[in-house]
């Protein structure tokens, strides 16, 4: 597949490289609004392919079989809307965008189009998360049914270094929460393998000078009645960040970083046991996460390609992911 990219800032060459790491995939352009942006990462990542600071001229002078949207979450829809337009497959970065309704739009516009659509939630793909899941479909006859799930984050948000398109709650649509908010609700959905029917949140925003929300609590009940949290103090380090799945036969917990505290690993523990044991991953992340990207890519891939019928994530799961934060938002007082 020849694929383009657009949007060379912070996450684009780590997309970029992963994406060069899947067979039969060539990248055949690069766009950013800044020109020095995308020839930084073509140089990076030793590509030789043309630069462009007008996406929609690279678009229709190279008109690539697929592209990677990196640009912000306000500029989601429309990017997507014009690709779709000249019947081209897309990536989208998560979240889908900044509204539930920007959402469904895009949605008729992919089916119009007749297009091929998924979008990047990255964090499934962390191998922790993968042990767990095949420890879970392994164990499934002691583990007993899921009683409940809950999502930790913790974490110096407003770091320096933070681009400031982050804080601006136009560009963003909510700051941390469409940013972290997906991800938690994205990883607590993946084990729960089934839809929220009742859901609340409350948001604060009490970090000074800064418009985002800087914290949540999300709280919600799937299908079949299982309870899951999902708390984001994004205030201060060090950073926790966990998820727990609490089964009827014993618990399993995913940690995905070492803080002196807990260390990085997914641990299991049983009824009657006296503290919990690592289970060995089942895969490698490697160096700055770049078989994590590399698994999603390849899965990404070989959906736009044709390949496999199944989106790995939906049009409409990723919109449900929107839609869940954006209630949050008209209940929060």
């Amino acid at each position: 597949m020849r694929y383009a990219v657009i949007g060379a800032g912070y996450i684009g060459p780590i997309n970029t490289a992963a994406l060069m790491a899947c067979p039969d995939v060539e990248i055949v352009a690069v766009a950013n609004r800044t020109e020095e942006k995308a020839q930084a990462l073509c140089r990076s990542l030793g590509l030789s392919c043309p630069v462009y600071t007008d996406y929609l001229q690279m678009l229709d002078q190279v008109r690539p079989d697929a592209v990677v949207l990196n640009v912000y979450n306000d500029l989601h829809k429309p990017y997507f809307l014009a690709c779709a337009a000249r019947g081209i497959h897309i990536l989208v970065e998560k979240p889908m965008s900044n509204t539930y309704e920007d959402c469904t739009e895009m949605q008729q516009a992919a089916v119009d189009a007749g297009i091929r659509v998924s979008v990047l939630q990255t964090q499934r793909y962390n191998s922790v998360f993968l042990t767990a899941q095949a420890y879970i479909r392994e164990h499934a006859h002691t583990l007993g049914p899921l009683l409940s799930v809950c999502d930790q984050l913790s974490c110096n948000y407003f770091w320096p270094g933070r681009s400031p398109w982050h804080l601006d709650p136009v560009r963003s649509g909510g700051g941390i929460v469409l940013n972290y908010g997906v991800h938690q609700l994205d990883r607590i959905h993946v084990f729960l393998n089934e839809p929220t029917v009742r859901f609340t949140a409350q948001y604060l925003t009490r970090k000074p000078g800064i418009g985002t929300c800087s914290s949540y609590a999300m709280f919600g009940v799937s299908q079949s009645g299982v309870p899951y949290t999902a708390f984001c103090n994004g205030y201060s380090d060090p950073m926790v960040n966990e998820l727990t799945l609490t089964f009827a036969g014993g618990t399993v917990r995913c940690v995905l970083c070492s803080n002196g505290e807990t260390s990085f690993g997914t641990y299991v523990g049983s009824n009657g046991s006296q503290g919990f044991r690592a289970v060995p991953q089942i895969a490698e992340n490697g160096p700055a996460n770049h078989l994590m990207y590399v698994r999603e890519f390849l899965d990404a891939t070989a959906y736009l390609s044709g390949a496999v019928q199944t989106p790995p994530v939906s049009m409409d799961y990723a919109s449900e992911l929107v839609r869940l934060c954006c209630v949050g938002f008209e209940t929060t007082t």
